[in-house]
């Protein structure tokens, strides 16, 4: 199971992945997130799951409707994902791994 914290979510190629490119939801969450994150203190709770487009891996399905799961997914060029030897991909859409 990956763990739900700071480090893997300033790591996650999420945030870049072509599956949200052009999403308008995530987009949204994406800017909140990276603001949460630049001002989040050490030992700061972490942000809702439902509120950031990152580490799928981690917290399940997109709940962005607006995701395109048709392009290319690069769970497999994500550190995260090879740090916890991850093997499917499109998290955004399978939900996490078990």
């Amino acid at each position: 199971m990956v763990e739900y914290n700071k480090k893997n979510l300033e790591r996650c190629k999420c945030k870049s992945c072509p599956v949200q490119l052009d999403s308008v939801c995530a987009n949204e969450r994406k800017l909140n997130m990276l603001d949460m994150l630049a001002n989040m203190e050490e030992g700061s709770l972490m942000p809702e799951p439902a509120n950031i487009a990152a580490i799928y891996c981690s917290i399940g399905q997109a709940s962005c409707g607006d995701i395109d799961t048709e392009q290319k997914c690069q769970c497999g060029k994500c550190p995260v994902f090879k740090e916890n030897e991850l093997s499917t991909g499109y998290y955004c859409k399978l939900g996490k791994e078990s």
